[in-house]
């Protein structure tokens, strides 16, 4: 198959676009994807950099998770797939051979079917940001309707799902940007409020009537040293402040005042959306959530948030626009 090859950690010259990589070995559990298009992600090019498995001409590897295809076979204890369905999906970190790729074998249980209403490239874009804004909002938060959810980097692929997610949870909005472009895009997604994060957060919430923070913070970027000042000044009493990455910066977890912290209940919490496919607890609630998803994208209440459709081909000039931190929502590679 045609597969973007990886045989050791570096910028986007160590990737080798061949047309002869092996199909993926597949499990009993799993289904192998024909993919017709995959969702790029800040992940692809962080793996690429340095995480997780360590590839080499024995071991070689293949980044990406998102994608969109038809299933083209199945394991002998798949349940509720038939090959020819149309699916989407995220993936699982922890193996080996992703997403850019021809075919790309996964967990069944952890697949959803494709939203009728989308293309291919708007569907392989959704499930990886889908999957972390519900179990964050959902399972981690609880939040409650009628409170306030402060969205930072709301222009990006995850804020921009976050924000139409949290309005379907009946939360007012409050999301940030720092260019005017990235201002119109939160609104269009459905932000009530957006502030800029190149100024001090507390100030402008105070502003908006929140002189005491907000009920619930979700960090869509890499967070700093600026974490015990948000945890203080930005997450109200009884809130809840969600973090997509761990801290960038040594020493991050240090700044917080964690007697303010306990006096005020607050809570701090990550969000990993591949651990449920690597530590095996209950990987079928994301397929559950994938259908459900793609049910409320059908009747209209979730938009995709694709913006940008390249060539699988340009995999390279795709992941150096992702790393770039200027992009607006997703990017989509048709194969």
């Amino acid at each position: 198959m045609k597969a973007w090859k990886i045989t050791e950690f570096g910028s986007v010259d160590v990737m080798n676009l061949v047309d002869d990589f092996p199909i993926p070995e597949m499990k009993s559990t799993d289904i192998l994807v024909k993919n017709k298009a995959v969702g790029s992600n800040p992940i692809d090019y962080k793996a690429r950099g340095g995480a997780t498995v360590v590839p080499s001409e024995d071991n070689p590897r293949i980044v990406g998770w998102d994608a969109a295809g038809v299933v083209e076979q199945i394991g002998s204890d798949v349940v509720g797939f038939n090959v020819g369905d149309e699916v989407y999906y995220a993936g699982d970190i922890m193996r080996p051979l992703g997403s850019y790729a021809e075919f790309t074998a996964v967990d069944y249980r952890i697949v959803g079917k494709k939203p009728k209403s989308l293309s291919w490239a708007e569907a392989s874009t959704i499930a990886l940001v889908a999957i972390t804004a519900w179990e964050t909002m959902k399972e981690d938060m609880v939040v409650e309707e009628g409170s306030e959810m402060l969205i930072i980097n709301g222009a990006g692929g995850l804020g921009c799902m976050a924000i139409q997610l949290a309005k379907q949870l009946g939360l007012t909005v409050i999301a940030t940007a720092s260019r005017q472009e990235t201002v119109e895009w939160c609104k269009k997604m459905g932000a009530d409020h957006v502030i800029t994060h190149r100024e001090p957060l507390a100030p402008q919430l105070e502003k908006l009537g929140y002189a005491k923070g907000v009920r619930y913070v979700f960090h869509c970027h890499e967070v700093g040293n600026e974490l015990g000042e948000l945890m203080k000044n930005v997450v109200g009493p009884l809130g809840k402040l969600s973090l997509t990455f761990s801290p960038k910066d040594e020493g991050a977890f240090g700044t917080i005042d964690t007697v303010d912290m306990w006096f005020n209940r607050k809570a701090l919490l990550s969000t990993m959306m591949f651990a449920r496919p690597f530590t095996g607890v209950n990987p079928e609630k994301q397929g559950e959530l994938l259908d459900t998803v793609a049910d409320m994208i059908d009747a209209g209440k979730i938009t995709p948030v694709v913006t940008k459709t390249m060539k699988f081909e340009e995999a390279k000039e795709v992941m150096e626009l992702q790393a770039s931190g200027s992009t607006i929502g997703k990017i989509a590679m048709t194969l």
